[in-house]
């Protein structure tokens, strides 16, 4: 990490400006900027997968990262969700989606 001296706050302000702008074109992503809200972050969709029997918020979290919706969710195989979360749980969700 380099120290650059800088006379004051608007010197400042400008270089972590300029560093970002670079930032961002090498990698194109600014590190200061917020991630758009994701489906991970609805409540209401969190609180759906939650309702699956053996599922609580971690797995509910697991799943929702590889079965972005319910749609995908309630179509993945056993043995796609078995990667996820397990056999057992895997079972117990393609029963829940087979039987409502």
């Amino acid at each position: 990490m380099t120290l650059l001296p800088v006379a004051g706050h608007t010197e400042a302000s400008q270089l972590l400006i300029q560093l970002v702008h670079e930032e961002s074109k090498e990698h194109g992503h600014n590190p200061f900027r917020r991630k758009s809200r994701s489906n991970l972050a609805e409540p209401a969709v969190l609180a759906m997968v939650q309702q699956i029997p053996g599922v609580g918020k971690v797995k509910a979290l697991a799943l929702l990262q590889q079965f972005p919706s319910i749609h995908q969710l309630s179509n993945a195989t056993t043995e796609e969700l078995e990667v996820v979360v397990g056999r057992t749980i895997a079972q117990q969700i393609r029963t829940f989606f087979i039987q409502t």
